[in-house]
């Protein structure tokens, strides 16, 4: 989305982009994890637009493919989230946790 283009070409610098990973955990079985990073891995795949960069390791990837990511500012915490993702069941209300379709 604009409001994530927008966010993440604010705070990266230089080589730095957005990585996005899946790891077990949360309150659903699965959580995403956002992080800066300026290491891209043999096993990484990466997307951009309008100059921001945005890379998912190939594991992560199958639980991600085909998902949107935003950036939500709220009075409590401003982060990125997967806002829509095809490969996930159920979400939580958190918006960190979700788990897969088999």
């Amino acid at each position: 989305s604009f409001s994530s283009l927008q966010r993440l070409l604010e705070i990266t610098e230089g080589s730095e982009f957005l990585r996005l990973q899946v790891e077990g955990g949360g309150c659903s079985g699965f959580q995403y994890k956002f992080s800066l990073d300026t290491v891209i891995n043999p096993d990484d795949r990466q997307g951009q637009r309008g100059g921001a960069r945005v890379v998912v390791d190939v594991d992560s990837l199958a639980f991600v493919k085909g998902s949107m990511v935003d950036f939500s500012q709220e009075l409590i915490r401003s982060s990125f989230q997967v806002v829509s993702n095809p490969q996930a069941e159920k979400g939580c209300s958190c918006g960190t946790s979700f788990s897969v379709k088999f």
